[in-house]
């Protein structure tokens, strides 16, 4: 069975399909050290890992600003408006703002859980 078919039956397996990640950071003015900003600042990565995303999985790569909740985290938006947290703020922590080290995160969760 290819990765492809792997994916496919997984999406079967779902209740919903999801169609966004969405990275939260917190909105607090002068955190700028938060693990989460330090891999959005990195524009033109980010947004070549977003496009790839939506290539492979046809998943949108999107941020936003929180303080209601346990940010900073990465969030799988699913099309009934759910979601489901699938990088949190240890493992951003852990990441230390590499680029590299959160893709690869990333890609290992999606890999399991998509």
């Amino acid at each position: 069975m290819g990765r492809q078919d792997q994916r496919r039956n997984r999406r079967l397996l779902m209740q919903t399909t999801p169609v966004a990640l969405v990275g939260v950071h917190l909105a607090k003015r002068g955190l700028g050290g938060c693990d989460l900003k330090r891999i959005t600042r990195q524009k033109a990565k980010f947004k070549a890992l977003g496009q790839a995303l939506e290539t492979e999985y046809n998943l949108a790569l999107e941020t936003e600003a929180s303080s209601t909740g346990r940010e900073p985290c990465v969030l799988a938006k699913f099309e009934d408006g759910t979601t489901s947290m699938i990088i949190d703020a240890r493992d951003l922590a852990t990441i230390d703002g590499a680029f590299d080290k959160f893709e690869r995160t990333l890609r290992g969760k999606l890999f399991l859980f998509f």
